[in-house]
């Protein structure tokens, strides 16, 4: 089933804006909204799982908001923001090459539904209609925080969910063979996901050694605590390589060009960043200038190239072309659509020298001075785009 209605009515309380960015980012919506949607309730917030660690993080940067209310959390599980009014989880614990992969790490069917960004269709648990319709809880033991799942027992009755003394047991005995010898694997199965600041139980005094007993005796306590009745505190995060820095598990590829230092992205390209992060490989600059093309639309006229901008200003092959003013601007392959000329006259693809290698501005390389190796026909740039549409990673990157 094609479940139009539910995709149009997900997509209007989206807006356009996020519906892209989600596609461009191939992301799923999975967990609480689904369950919304198709139980006719109000969505509340927003699960957003992701393909890769990439993903995730070309998305953060791409949305990024510096203004102090826009990161609620960031914990080991995942990060929360508020983008147009809307509260977005992005969850990083783990990631998923399909949808059906993410409900294995759900507690209850009735959780069980995503929506895939890619292929822009709904994917359903094969009970997950059933057991929302008959409002029972059945309990998944393979999830991965099964104390959370006991947590939530309550959320979901408060909703109308009722489940069964078997069910409840199950769940019990889920958390029974957990074997948790420190705090900070408790504080992985209590903290965060869902926006509850339980890791704060277990904060132990210097010089204590764990035990649950003890943590026991401590959440007894807890309600006593001057702080008991306060929001957990809002994070303000000055940049986001400080984000990135929690998020990103895989050494983070660098590169330093003249004066600016480079994050290179798997889909290699250059993002500027302020500050080096904590776990990174940094490439030599010279070798990884000297291995790239840069590429610019041009005007065609008798099998000579004119810039678009100045129509005197000629490409020539077999010599370093150099501007007439500062700069050259060109694109990196993977952002050749964001060209003010794109798709006007024809393409040349050319090397820049490192000497001759300015800055990254945006999506915009500067030069000082490029070699023109070929004019690109437009079946292959055009099969570029096809790539980059399907895949979303070019092929035959270098430094991977």
């Amino acid at each position: 089933m094609e479940y139009i209605f539910e995709k149009n009515k997900l997509y209007n309380y989206l807006g356009t804006s996020l519906v892209n960015t989600l596609k461009e980012h191939k992301a799923y919506i999975a967990g609480g909204t689904i369950t919304s949607l198709f139980s006719n309730n109000p969505v509340n917030d927003i699960d957003l799982y992701f393909r890769d660690e990439e993903s995730l993080a070309e998305l953060i940067e791409e949305i990024y908001d510096d203004s102090n209310d826009w990161v609620n959390a960031l914990t080991s599980k995942a990060l929360l923001v508020r983008v147009d009014d809307k509260e977005i989880q992005m969850i990083h614990f783990k990631y998923f090459e399909k949808a059906e992969d993410i409900f294995e790490t759900f507690d209850y069917t009735v959780c069980m539904g995503a929506f895939d960004f890619e292929t822009e269709q709904f994917v359903l648990h094969e009970d997950f209609l059933k057991h929302n319709a008959q409002r029972i809880l059945k309990f998944n033991k393979n999830t991965d925080f099964p104390i959370v799942s006991l947590l939530r027992v309550q959320k979901y009755k408060d909703k109308g969910y009722n489940i069964s003394k078997p069910e409840f047991l199950r769940i019990a005995l889920s958390c029974m063979e957990l074997n948790i010898t420190n705090t900070d694997e408790l504080k992985q199965h209590l903290g965060g996901m869902y926006g509850i600041n339980y890791d704060k139980l277990v904060e132990l005094e210097d010089g204590e050694t764990f035990s649950l007993s003890k943590i026991i005796d401590k959440i007894a306590n807890i309600a006593l605590s001057e702080d008991y009745f306060e929001k957990p505190k809002e994070i303000k995060y000055d940049n986001v390589e400080d984000i990135l820095d929690v998020i990103v598990k895989e050494p983070v590829r660098i590169v330093k060009i003249k004066d600016n230092t480079y994050r290179i992205t798997k889909k290699n390209v250059l993002r500027e960043i302020n500050e080096d992060p904590k776990n990174k490989i940094e490439i030599d600059a010279k070798q990884y200038i000297d291995s790239q093309k840069y590429y610019k639309f041009v005007e065609k006229r008798d099998d000579k190239y004119f810039s678009h901008h100045d129509s005197k200003f000629e490409y020539m092959f077999g010599t370093l072309v150099k501007p007439k003013n500062e700069h050259i601007y060109f694109n990196e392959k993977e952002e050749i659509k964001e060209s003010h000329y794109y798709n006007k006259g024809v393409l040349l693809e050319v090397v820049i020298p490192y000497e001759n290698f300015t800055k990254k501005e945006g999506d915009k390389v500067l030069s000082s001075g490029c070699y023109v190796v070929r004019e690109v026909l437009k079946e292959e740039w055009k099969e570029w785009m096809n790539e980059v549409a399907k895949d979303g990673v070019a092929n035959g990157l270098p430094f991977m």
